[in-house]
């Protein structure tokens, strides 16, 4: 069991060290038959900050005990205890002080590619365009990966927005688990005291006035241990080579996955995405981030919770008619995107 060391490292309830912007170097190599060869380059987080993120939730009394992981051989054969280095990787743009004086409600982080430019700019202009809803502050933040071209238009898109978070890795399908675990990692170094998270992507339309009140609504239990979305149950893996989501027996000795939930979004408390990514420091990635994500909670011992009725739409589908529900719905283009902003706005 990890153990609480020193409440006077708890300054301002964020520890002294996550309100650093530099970490520790260390370097390690991480090799996926689905993944090209990655160099992880320092600047992710030391023992210490494991053990201080630990202590603030020994803290709130949600101690974290390794003893009390899943003990079920098919999952507990990828827990690695002797793994210590957390394959994240330097921090190209971040926002390491937007937690400090702010504390929000809800993060939702979208993962973007490099080139949607236009896409942010929409997302900017249409729900992700208040920060106050139903008296809670929401902060919404754009994951991208290292693109081949030169990071001058990033730098310079996030000096007027301040928004985006760009680790060291190649920005590709193959690496969407690095991307969805680098949404963890600046929750866990930068974020700790955020109530809820949420990753999605940037064809989603999502409603945070709903998915507030819907957070609001919960009772003390389920808003502690959340983990909603749209729920995929009894899948299995793809083994064919040629198949987009290809799966090695190396990698994933098991023939079915854990439930989990479907990257178009899902909602997590924000104590529960700090235990999610101590996990993910000892389980090997693998080229599926929404099962990796699932598999993490499922060595927890959880599982998702359905979450309420007509709010996450997977399939594309008509939505007009259902905005008085809906948190997230996949497949929406730009002017959809546009055209259901407009129609929430005016009953709002």
């Amino acid at each position: 069991m990890f153990q609480v060391k020193d409440v006077n490292q708890l300054k301002g309830g964020v520890p002294a060290c996550l309100r650093a912007s530099t970490y520790t170097q260390r370097h390690s190599f991480f090799h996926n038959e689905s993944m090209s060869l990655q160099h992880w380059s320092a600047n992710y987080p030391t023992q210490t900050l494991k053990s201080e993120v630990a202590t603030y939730l020994n803290l709130q009394g949600d101690v974290f005990d390794e003893n009390k992981l899943s003990k079920d051989a098919n999952w507990a054969q990828f827990y690695d205890r002797t793994r210590n280095g957390e394959p994240s990787f330097k921090y190209l743009i971040v926002q390491d002080s937007l937690c400090i004086n702010i504390t929000p409600f809800l993060v939702i982080m979208v993962a973007t590619q490099p080139s949607e430019v236009t896409t942010r700019d929409i997302i900017r202009e249409t729900w992700g365009s208040r920060r106050n809803w139903h008296g809670k502050y929401v902060l919404i933040l754009f994951l991208i990966g290292k693109s081949k071209e030169p990071i001058e238009q990033l730098l310079s898109e996030n000096d007027k927005h301040k928004d985006l978070i760009v680790q060291d890795f190649e920005d590709t399908y193959e690496n969407l688990t690095l991307k969805t675990r680098m949404a963890f990692q600046w929750m866990y170094d930068f974020c700790l005291k955020a109530e809820f998270f949420m990753k999605t992507d940037s064809d989603v339309y999502v409603s945070p006035s709903n998915l507030v009140k819907y957070l609001l609504s919960l009772n003390e239990n389920l808003s502690q241990n959340l983990f909603t979305g749209h729920i995929f149950e009894n899948s299995t893996p793809f083994r064919s080579k040629s198949a987009k989501n290809y799966l090695s027996y190396e990698d994933y000795p098991i023939n079915f996955f854990p439930p989990y939930c479907s990257g178009l979004g899902y909602v997590i408390s924000g104590k529960l995405a700090l235990k999610i990514f101590m996990i993910m420091h000892h389980v090997k990635p693998w080229a599926n981030e929404d099962v990796y994500t699932g598999f993490c909670l499922k060595l927890l011992g959880g599982q998702p919770s359905s979450p309420p009725q007509n709010s996450f739409f997977f399939k594309q589908t008509n939505l007009n008619d259902k905005l008085q529900t809906l948190i997230a719905a996949h497949w929406v283009d730009q002017n959809a995107m546009k055209q259901l902003w407009e129609i929430e706005k005016a009953s709002l």
